[in-house]
């Protein structure tokens, strides 16, 4: 038989290793080896090529996927780093919000009685009482608590924000009148619960009040 050349074994040895040549060229490629010690070097060359080959396919799809999983994990923390922001923000912003008008809308002060004058106090034919008042020092007044003690002592309280914002405004007093009827105030206490007669009157704080009416004083008639 004429012997092939290691040229023409050589082209056939990608597809010896792969198995896809047929029987006779399989057995024609086996027998060459078997005296050919330079393809047999290629055949080794060959397997030690294709098969550092594989192994690198694996270790990069090894690292695509640690890189797939560190993509997922780093976006992952992103992700709940921005939520926490958001929410430090958020928070921040509430706390700013509610210190401003905790300190600058929160009528809670009562304003000191030495900043308050009453005057023309009268009373109604219908029992109604009626006075002025006028308050100095800058206050910016929206409203005045009220309240009824057990004996019978109803107080008008104004107040004011912790902080005031026209503080340096001594020459703008705020002022304005105010109706009382004591049977008015009995009737709608008992409606709430608490049956009681009012038998006085006072504006300001229950610790710093000024008298405007008590029962059994005489005041001047009035519209």
């Amino acid at each position: 038989m004429t012997r092939i050349s290691c040229d023409v074994i050589q082209d056939l040895l990608p597809l010896y290793y792969d198995d896809i040549c047929s029987e006779s060229t399989k057995q024609l490629v086996e027998e060459h080896l078997a005296d050919c010690a330079d393809c047999r070097s290629a055949m080794e060359q060959l397997q030690s090529s294709l098969s550092l080959t594989v192994q690198e396919m694996e270790v990069h799809a090894l690292e695509g996927k640690g890189l797939q999983n560190i993509k997922k994990v780093w976006s992952h923390t992103r992700w709940i780093a921005f939520i926490k922001g958001l929410m430090v923000a958020a928070l921040g912003c509430g706390i700013l919000i509610a210190g401003y008008f905790g300190l600058f809308r929160w009528y809670i002060q009562p304003v000191p009685s030495d900043h308050i004058n009453i005057s023309d106090v009268r009373i109604r034919s219908n029992g109604e009482i009626v006075f002025s008042y006028q308050i100095r020092g800058g206050y910016s007044l929206a409203y005045a608590k009220d309240s009824v003690k057990d004996d019978g002592s109803y107080y008008m309280t104004p107040v004011h924000p912790i902080i005031l914002l026209n503080k340096d405004n001594k020459s703008s007093p705020v002022s304005g009148q105010m109706y009382v009827n004591p049977k008015s105030l009995r009737s709608y206490y008992k409606n709430h619960g608490k049956d009681v007669e009012i038998t006085s009157i006072y504006y300001g704080s229950p610790n710093d009040p000024i008298l405007i009416w008590k029962k059994g004083m005489e005041l001047p008639m009035g519209n």
